[in-house]
């Protein structure tokens, strides 16, 4: 039946798809159509969320920026939740600055490079964090930090004793424990 409607069509591919149809009747239409995506544009991250993606690794690991990206309610290309490895990804295939890069870059140090500076082991660094001396920046979800460069008011070496009391002083360790080891 379309036979004997058309006389001739001629499709056209460029920046878009434009159709030239002529009618056996003697009219002619010309339909300008859009390049369809192809199915790795179609899961392709939205700018909005690469944008958030990038603001919020500045101040957090890739785990917690999956989370925070779920708990506004942003998809990723494909409909799905984020993932801290997802956000890798992304972060990788978009080139966008590591975590650690921009800690680098605004000044962090290492916890090798803060123990030489103070003069201790890095052991004595991550326990000095832990116990607030030191302020350190997470820059993955592996437990790995960076440090604010040592100022004067930088903890000491040989500290210790003032800063960790004995564990028999500790109000729920006191006093011996009775039958053997615990």
């Amino acid at each position: 039946m379309l036979r004997l409607l058309l006389e001739d069509v001629t499709l056209l591919r460029g920046e878009q798809i434009t159709f030239h149809v002529r009618l056996r009747g003697g009219a002619d239409k010309t339909l300008v159509l859009p390049l369809p995506q192809t199915s790795w544009e179609s899961w392709t991250t939205s700018p909005p969320v690469l944008a958030a993606i990038d603001d919020l690794l500045n101040h957090h690991t890739y785990r917690e920026v999956a989370a925070i990206l779920n708990e506004r309610g942003l998809r990723s290309g494909k409909g799905q939740t984020f993932t801290g490895r997802y956000i890798s990804r992304i972060q990788r295939n978009y080139s966008l600055k590591t975590r650690y890069d921009r800690l680098r870059e605004a000044g962090m140090v290492t916890a090798q490079e803060m123990a030489q500076a103070l003069g201790v082991t890095r052991t004595t660094i991550k326990s000095w964090r832990v116990h607030g001396l030191l302020r350190g920046h997470a820059y993955n979800d592996k437990g790995d930090y960076l440090y604010d460069p040592p100022g004067e008011d930088a903890p000491k070496k040989a500290q210790g004793p003032q800063i960790f009391p004995k564990i028999a002083d500790w109000p729920d360790h006191a006093g011996s424990y009775q039958g053997g080891a615990v």
